[in-house]
């Protein structure tokens, strides 16, 4: 039995990294086919295996960020970006980079790097500066914006539900460690464009929109509005899933839409793999498969040893199994591991090791993906998975390295 169940999972994961377009069917499908093959699935049980508190927090953030691109938030955002820039380049750039960062924190990565993305191009084909530069720091930035909150990327929603801890202590915790990577990724980035001679000064299009539509405005609000909520929920005591679903639903509500007209805006490949990957470790953790692991890991005496273990695993695995299988399978050994008493750092070390290991491959994020295929539209061009590595392996490992000190001071303050 667990040779099978084995073999789904290996299959499955195959699939994630060499076929990723049709990866959420063959997860759901091996997935469903696991539980069936271990002789423990009943419908009235699904809600202890998958999540749903995940699947809402996802699908109500999706329906958020579609009704917010649909009425031009992210544009009017995009356009006072570029007029505070006041066409110095130097500035333009590091304030659509930061913009890349903080909304990653809040928002779906993806959408913002199809946002800003096409900006940073026109930026490089105005200037001549390598577009490939502007794209693998457009990445980079967009996953460490994910990695600083307990919403900004589909990882760190699922270890904010399995670990119970509060919104608010992934911010006090994720945040700090996220903004000192970037501003040591700034000065690097500064440096480069240095070489390139960018000191120009370029006269953006938006510069005299006189767009006098205020719409926008009202939707960030009402976004600004739920977020708020989210910090306060555990006072609130209600789950962020729902506070999130009742955000949506209610922007909807006004605007007088159904559900249908933000249907093709949702991600529901991601909905279904998060599911498919749910049941296989549900699987193989009902066969104990991970039971040497957590012997292993719970020999470490150390306790600084054990957080620094996984983080450097979890970067170096989500570089090449992708962020979303490495997080579930890791979760399942450390949540054992915390109820042996070990440290809840062991969270925070998982988070910045799938946020900082996003970066190292094309194929980590979805991110990733997305950018590169930004780049082959847009520039006709495409970075192959040995240039995206060696850009990014420097960024990655920098990042791990300052990650560390900051993960050991948590251990040794116990914050």
């Amino acid at each position: 039995m667990i040779g099978i169940v084995l073999l789904l999972y290996a299959v499955a994961y195959a699939y994630i990294i060499f076929l990723p377009q049709i990866s959420s069917v063959t997860t759901f499908l091996f997935g469903l086919t696991s539980v069936l093959v271990i002789g423990n699935f009943d419908f009235s049980r699904l809600s202890l295996i998958i999540d749903f508190n995940t699947l809402f927090i996802l699908l109500g953030m999706m329906t958020l960020v579609s009704i917010l691109k649909e009425n031009g938030v992210f544009v009017e955002i995009s356009k006072i970006i570029l007029k505070a820039s006041r066409g110095r380049v130097y500035v333009a750039i590091f304030f659509i980079y930061f913009a890349i960062f903080f909304l990653s924190s809040f928002l779906d990565n993806v959408t913002t790097i199809l946002i800003f993305i096409p900006i940073l191009f026109y930026i490089s084909d105005a200037l001549q500066i390598d577009s490939k530069l502007l794209l693998i720091n457009a990445v980079l930035f967009s996953n460490l914006g994910g990695m600083t909150t307990a919403i900004g990327d589909p990882p760190n929603i699922i270890i904010y539900s399995v670990s119970r801890l509060s919104f608010i202590s992934f911010i006090t915790h994720l945040m700090p460690v996220g903004i000192a990577l970037l501003l040591v990724q700034f000065i690097f980035l500064g440096r480069k464009l240095r070489a390139e001679a960018v000191n120009t000064i370029f006269q953006s299009s938006v510069e005299n929109d006189t767009s006098q539509n205020r719409k926008w405005q009202y939707y960030l609000l009402a976004f600004v509005f739920i977020v708020t909520l989210m910090v306060f929920h555990e006072e609130l005591g209600i789950e962020l899933g729902t506070i999130i679903m009742l955000g949506a639903m209610s922007v909807l509500f006004v605007e007088g839409k159904n559900f249908q007209s933000v249907v093709d805006e949702i991600d529901w490949d991601t909905l279904i793999l998060i599911s498919g990957l749910y049941l296989l470790n549900f699987s193989i953790e009902h066969l104990n498969f991970y039971r040497p692991f957590v012997s292993v890991l719970s020999k470490i005496n150390s306790p600084y040893l054990l957080v620094l273990s996984v983080l450097w695993s979890s970067i170096f695995l989500t570089g090449f199994l992708s962020a979303l299988p490495v997080t579930l399978m890791y979760l399942v050994i450390i949540k054992k591991l915390v109820l042996m008493g070990a440290p809840n750092t062991l969270y925070w070390a998982l988070a910045i090791g799938v946020g900082i290991g996003g970066n190292l491959t094309p194929i980590a994020s979805m991110c990733n993906i997305v950018g590169n295929n930004l780049f082959k539209n847009l520039k006709n061009e495409r970075l192959t998975f040995l240039q995206f590595t060696k850009n990014m392996l420097k960024p990655v490992l920098l990042s791990g390295i300052i990650s560390s000190v900051f993960l050991l001071v948590f251990s040794f303050t116990g914050f």
